[in-house]
């Protein structure tokens, strides 16, 4: 409700209601439902001022939203004019710039050719002796990491030759540990090698 006159009447229709029920204000039950009612009229009135609150902000809003279109088509106008303006002065720039990058081109390449060669073949004479060093150093460190492979697959290639030939007594001696018996009367240990596979 958002009159005081409507409120009213619900207030009444609702002592009304209550009383016809036999329940009493005094009553928990009574008590409970007057309190809900308060309540709801609570909620009523502050629902009520927030949807006016909202109703306002949105007409505030739509109205800023109104102004601000309108701007943004007045900037949108003075865009497309710099657009076009910046389009003309580009391709005027580009041509210069090619007509520039040509000519610049050109004098490159003249001074290129004539200094070129002397100074390719100065720096070829220059470098060369520190070329061949390193060439001289890599080659010998490759040497060297084939002798260290080679040295380590001649051991790898013995162990593997010692271990074949050995692998007969290598089992029956792996075998003895795992079952060897003890003599109680003569204290010997003994293996039983006729069990074994």
């Amino acid at each position: 409700p958002k009159s005081g006159q409507n409120e009213r009447e619900t207030r009444e229709r609702l002592l009304k209601t209550l009383h016809d029920a036999g329940i009493g204000l005094d009553t928990p039950l009574g008590i409970l439902m007057m309190s809900q009612a308060e309540a709801s009229e609570t909620v009523t009135d502050a629902t009520s001022a927030l949807l006016d609150e909202l109703k306002a902000e949105r007409q505030s809003v739509q109205a800023e939203l109104t102004t601000l279109l309108e701007r943004l088509d007045k900037a949108f106008g003075s865009i497309q004019t710099l657009q076009n303006t910046g389009e003309v002065k580009l391709k005027e720039q580009e041509l210069s710039l090619k007509q520039d990058q040509q000519a610049l081109f050109s004098h490159f390449m003249k001074s290129l050719e004539t200094g070129l060669k002397e100074q390719v073949f100065e720096r070829i004479r220059e470098r060369l002796p520190t070329q061949e060093y390193t060439l001289y150093r890599e080659a010998r460190w490759h040497g060297y990491a084939r002798l260290v492979l080679m040295a380590g697959g001649l051991i790898l290639l013995g162990a593997s030759v010692s271990l074949f030939a050995t692998w007969d007594q290598s089992s029956r001696g792996r075998y003895c540990l795992a079952h060897t018996y003890h003599d109680s009367r003569t204290g010997q240990l003994w293996c039983d090698l006729s069990d074994a596979s």
